[in-house]
């Protein structure tokens, strides 16, 4: 067993020991090291260097067609702080019939409604009352190579459907699904119905088009669906299977039938597009050139700001075991902020550099990999309120800073928004100008003694 996979082994028993028995950080050092040959240290004085950084792309989805998010943002807001954005959604859809194709033989057209999905957990901001959502039409096919929220594609010149109504909080009573028949929705969702045209141009298909995925969408190569006004948040869309679907309702006689068409999780293609402008900013100059002198730094989700927090001298300590290490964050106020509506992110991730890859730092993967059940809980990067109403970030980073005093790890990490390629939630961090609200590391150490 090399050196560096003991040393890991040996920080990871550290963390959980300490997450079992939360009295005094020596319980580890019982077992490995006798009293009388370490000297315990508390030190709350090492130096660390903190500023915003802005990231230019987000992932969207990768190559081969595979979806990398569950949800997608949708929505817009104007921001005097962190810029005004808007995002646009893209979507294809493919046959759902099983083994046999819809016959439309003397078939009329009842209507054709497209049915979006919403996650009523992922609603940021404060939507208005009441908005406009247009769906448009894909001129171009969505590629199979990876996508990043700077693509967008050609769509229609005119909406082929508008809903006009509240998002949030959404109807959830009854929805038409065509003439005539009513039904009781089981999903927070938006029916939108679209131009009859398009649902005679689907019957008017072949069989062998109707039910062949490529075919398919060589005639239709999905949808574009935005916000036609700034609705002040975003809320979050399923575009996967079962949940999004272009529904086909005509009448045969006095039949009522359905064709349905759905985005396939491992083959259709989802996408959205990132528009973010920060030439209205209040203190441009303070969040687009962030520096460590300034009083506060931005964390944003999306194409947004991580936090990136370097420490100098970690590595120029003495050799010590390092029980617990604790990093504190503090959220600060901008001026000519009013309230912030999406509120400080439910959890915050680090990040560091290893091999030119961005990963997550050792002490997330021992919590979410410990098969402990809410121990991820334990690393930390949750929005706490202290007595004096001061909202914190606290970060267990033991593992992560034995590796940085023994020279093994960079001495760079980045606070980041968890799961933020489809989480925009934002906050503001106090700077090292701040007195005691400045970023602030802790460690609880043996020193060891020869």
């Amino acid at each position: 067993m090399n050196k560096t996979l003991l040393r890991a082994m040996m920080a990871s028993l550290v963390i959980i020991a300490l997450f079992s028995q939360c009295t005094k950080p020596t319980l580890v050092g019982a077992d490995i090291l006798n009293q009388d040959q370490s000297d315990l240290v508390r030190s709350d004085t090492f130096s660390l260097v903190a500023h915003s950084v802005s990231w230019d792309t987000v992932t969207t989805a990768v190559a081969a067609g595979g979806t990398t998010l569950s949800r997608y943002p949708l929505g817009s807001i104007e921001d005097p702080l962190l810029g005004n954005s808007s995002t646009t959604v893209y979507f294809d859809l493919l046959p759902s019939y099983g083994f046999s194709e819809p016959d439309f033989t003397g078939a009329v057209i009842d209507s054709i409604i497209l049915t979006l999905a919403i996650d009523t957990s992922k609603v940021l901001g404060i939507p208005i009352s009441s908005t406009v959502l247009d769906v448009f039409r894909l001129t171009e096919k969505i590629p199979k190579e990876e996508l990043t929220t700077e693509n967008t594609f050609a769509l229609s010149s005119m909406p082929i459907g508008t809903y006009m109504g509240p998002i949030w909080p959404v109807p959830m009573s009854k929805s038409v699904d065509y003439i005539g028949t009513i039904d009781t929705q089981s999903l927070a969702q938006v029916r939108i119905p679209l131009d009859l045209a398009l649902g005679q141009e689907l019957m008017a298909l072949d069989s062998t088009t109707l039910v062949s995925d490529s075919l398919f969408v060589d005639v239709l190569n999905g949808f574009g669906i935005k916000f036609r006004n700034t609705i002040n948040g975003y809320v979050g869309f399923y575009i996967q299977s079962g949940n999004t679907s272009l529904n086909l309702y005509y009448s045969i006689g006095t039949i009522h039938k359905q064709a349905k068409w759905i985005p396939v999780e491992a083959v259709s293609k989802k996408h959205y597009h990132y528009n973010i402008d920060r030439s209205v900013l209040m203190h441009k100059d303070l969040v687009v050139n962030n520096t460590p002198a300034d009083s506060v730094h931005a964390i944003q989700g999306g194409k947004g700001f991580d936090l990136e927090v370097n420490f100098p001298h970690l590595a120029q300590q003495e050799p010590i075991l390092v029980n617990l290490a604790m990093l504190e964050l503090t959220v600060c106020n901008l001026d000519g902020a009013t309230s912030n509506p999406f509120g400080p992110p439910a959890q915050l991730d680090i990040y560091t550099y290893e091999d030119d890859r961005l990963i997550l730092v050792d002490d997330v993967v021992y919590s979410l990999g410990s098969g402990v059940f809410g121990l991820e809980n334990y690393f930390g990067g949750i929005p706490l309120k202290k007595s004096n109403s001061q909202t914190t970030y606290r970060f267990n980073l033991s593992a992560q800073v034995q590796k940085m005093i023994l020279g093994e790890a960079s001495p760079t990490i980045y606070v980041r928004v968890r799961q933020r390629e489809s989480n925009l939630h934002q906050t503001f961090i106090c700077g090292a100008s701040t007195g005691d609200r400045a970023p602030k590391l802790t460690i609880t150490y043996s020193r060891l003694n020869p």
